[in-house]
């Protein structure tokens, strides 16, 4: 997945400026980024533990090729088999997977084989459903129809978008422990009062404008069966309804941890 910059930001913002919430009180040895997209959170947290070994997995190769020493970036689909031993890594992170996999269960079952005992799996992912509380988002909207047809088309290929609310029983039926839901509200402009919810907005309305395509006219074209002058022209009426200031559309994000017990 191509996490950008924006994306990076407000993820930051979101968890107070910190790279992760699991209480990771020493310094871990190895590393895993699932689907590190630009590599950004991979090079972060390798500068925050020089002496680990990350490893950003992709299976697109647009990460930079001048890195810090203890970073390695290796394409490869993390839904095909592993070639890593058994609780080899101190921390496996993956963010805003939702679409790319096809059998959560068996994906965070197999994060947890591959995870040290007593190390920790975190991830972090968004609503793909924006929802008001004033009613300003209204259900004949192209917002709306624009959300409604990419989670159809997901549910048809069996990459289902909406998986945020999942993700702590799946981390609890794997076997992790003290498994932590943290809940935050991302608004798609910053029409909140509330200063933090508002410079947010600002972020997410940027991100938006550039993710409508990015999200849906794959979607759109190769599986509904939609012309692409028709999913450009749809496409462009969202992003505008999106720039109006008077919609107060926000969605839900979570990050998640779980740490593989002792003896797992």
């Amino acid at each position: 997945m191509r996490r950008s910059r924006i994306e990076w930001i407000s993820w930051l913002m979101l968890l107070g400026g910190e790279l992760y919430n699991a209480p990771i009180k020493s310094s871990p040895q190895n590393i895993l980024d699932l689907g590190t997209g630009t590599g950004i959170w991979a090079m972060d947290i390798a500068e925050k533990f020089p002496s680990a070994h990350v490893i950003g997995t992709d299976i697109s190769p647009i990460q930079p090729s001048w890195v810090a020493p203890n970073i390695e970036f290796i394409v490869e689909d993390f839904e095909s088999e592993w070639n890593y031993e058994p609780n080899y890594f101190d921390f496996i992170h993956a963010r805003c997977l939702a679409g790319c996999v096809a059998d959560w269960p068996r994906f965070i079952s197999r994060i947890y084989d591959h995870v040290k005992p007593g190390g920790y799996f975190e991830s972090h992912e968004s609503a793909v459903w924006a929802r008001s509380d004033d009613g300003s988002l209204k259900p004949n909207s192209a917002l709306m129809e624009w959300q409604q047809a990419i989670n159809f088309a997901g549910d048809k290929i069996g990459r289902e978008l909406n998986i945020y609310h999942k993700l702590k029983d799946w981390m609890i039926e794997a076997g992790f422990e003290d498994v932590k839901l943290s809940v935050y509200l991302l608004p798609f402009s910053p029409w909140p009062r509330d200063p933090h919810l508002k410079a947010l907005g600002k972020y997410q309305a940027v991100q938006l404008q550039q993710a409508i395509d990015s999200y849906s006219l794959r979607l759109y074209t190769q599986v509904l069966g939609w012309g692409s002058d028709a999913a450009k022209i749809h496409n462009a009426v969202v992003k505008q309804e999106l720039r109006d200031k008077r919609l107060h559309a926000y969605v839900q994000t979570v990050a998640v941890y779980g740490r593989k017990p002792l003896h797992g």
